[in-house]
């Protein structure tokens, strides 16, 4: 094989490998661009989820203030109804001694009650 043969192919296989190389290099910065880009998509991805969990939370306080709402004006109405018939069993309860505090001070007035015939 004649020196120049082998020199000249020792130059082919120089350049063939610095063109890999380039190659490599230049598919390596295409996929660093793109590790950037999904980077940047899962940010985006990541913010648009954490606007969602917001507005799923503001919607579910509404709905717990209108609930909590609802429960005060149903508690209420029934210690307004607890009052009522408390008060109507305290005067069952005391309407006898009642009865019988009138009829004495009116007897001490001196009122004669109607006798019956």
């Amino acid at each position: 094989m004649p020196s120049g043969d082998a020199h000249g192919w020792t130059e082919a296989q120089v350049f063939a490998l610095r063109q890999i190389g380039e190659n490599v290099a230049a598919q390596t910065a295409r996929l660093e661009g793109l590790a950037a880009k999904m980077d940047d998509v899962r940010e985006r991805l990541a913010r648009l989820e954490a606007q969602e969990a917001g507005k799923l939370v503001d919607s579910l306080r509404s709905e717990l203030k209108t609930a909590l709402s609802r429960i005060d004006a149903l508690e209420s109405q029934r210690d307004r109804v607890a009052g009522v018939a408390d008060f109507w069993a305290w005067l069952g309860r005391s309407a006898p001694w009642l009865a019988a505090g009138v009829a004495a001070f009116l007897a001490g007035l001196g009122v004669k009650l109607a006798e019956p015939s």
